[in-house]
């Protein structure tokens, strides 16, 4: 009978051991924001502490709106991001004043370097950001000695999530990168996180806006940024 007991025990033991861990919570909703900072020439230098230094980044599983504000909230610059169709709609508000420029599909968002050229340089180096866990990569650029580093994470469960900007060739949620924008780079670091389930309403495209071409969008921006 004590055999009989002992062996049980020890089945049950093996039973428990083998169980596996419980999963994190899949994450396919929620709102990022990051913090913004910025290299430029001399002769734009002055421009900078007008320039938006936070952006949030709301997101589900199909869509994504950015949201920055600059020159002291006169202008607000917006890009919806649609990664099933792949396309993006870019707001711009200025006083008085609502432009839309549609994207088509697989086009990068409007207003942005493509950096159609970039070299990602996968690592092994991995380290945590606001509790994800973030793959290193190295971009680099032909005929260029000029390299930064970015990391993403694949804790956030969202296809095609960089189908919309220069970092195609990576699958995962930028949570430090640049972006060049006229005469400025800009390096984007999240620094906050928070879950949010109820977020499909942010991203439609309101009515009353102006809708103009790329080039359009693209001119009336620059002059903003002057």
């Amino acid at each position: 009978m004590t055999k009989t007991f002992a062996v049980c025990i020890l089945s049950l033991l093996m039973i428990t051991g083998c169980r596996e861990k419980p999963e994190k919570p899949e994450i396919t909703h929620g709102r990022l924001e990051y913090r913004i900072a910025y290299e430029t020439d001399s002769a734009h230098r002055k421009l900078v502490d007008l320039l938006p230094h936070r952006m949030k980044l709301v997101f589900n599983q199909d869509s994504a709106i950015n949201i920055m504000e600059g020159f002291m909230g006169l202008y607000k610059l917006n890009s919806i991001s649609y990664f099933r169709t792949r396309r993006c709609s870019t707001l711009l508000k200025i006083p008085k004043y609502s432009f839309l420029y549609t994207g088509k599909r697989g086009e990068p968002m409007c207003c942005y370097d493509p950096m159609d050229n970039m070299i990602v340089h996968r690592t092994d180096e991995t380290k945590e950001i606001l509790g994800f866990s973030c793959r290193k990569a190295i971009i680099t650029f032909p005929d260029s000695d000029y390299s930064f580093v970015v990391y993403y994470t694949n804790d956030i469960d969202i296809r095609n999530v960089n189908s919309t900007n220069p970092y195609k060739k990576i699958e995962g949620v930028l949570m430090e990168f640049e972006l060049n924008m006229y005469y400025f780079r800009m390096r984007f670091t999240a620094d906050k996180y928070t879950a949010d389930s109820k977020n499909y309403a942010h991203f439609t495209v309101p009515v009353n806006y102006q809708e103009l071409s790329r080039e359009q969008m693209t001119q009336l921006l620059g002059r903003y940024l002057e």
